[in-house]
């Protein structure tokens, strides 16, 4: 039985892989924060978990060996999700928003 944080976890993986909007660097683990009462973007103040990810890193350097010399990680993100209902609010990222519709 997964605890609530592996099933936000979970949720988070499903909803990457289904809107196909932005990827995660499977590298890096999704880290899931304990429960907080946090200010969302409408001003309001709810209980949400955040779920803290990095985007596939895009800059990628080989030696002639095709060995990787150096890589710049992806971009943070943090997916709130609402901590009584367990459903995705938004991913806030560097540049804005992603809905929980895959709309920017």
């Amino acid at each position: 039985m997964m605890n609530i944080k592996e099933q936000i976890i979970e949720k988070l993986k499903i909803w990457l892989v289904k809107t196909d909007v932005i990827s995660y660097d499977e590298r890096i683990p999704l880290n899931c924060w304990d429960k907080e009462l946090d200010e969302l973007r409408d001003g309001t103040t709810k209980e949400v978990y955040i779920v803290s990810f990095n985007t596939k890193s895009t800059n990628v350097e080989y030696n002639e060996k095709g060995e990787v010399i150096s890589f710049f990680e992806g971009m943070s993100c943090f997916a709130y999700f609402d901590a009584e209902t367990l459903e995705l609010l938004y991913i806030m990222k560097k540049a804005g928003y992603i809905e929980a519709d895959g709309s920017y």
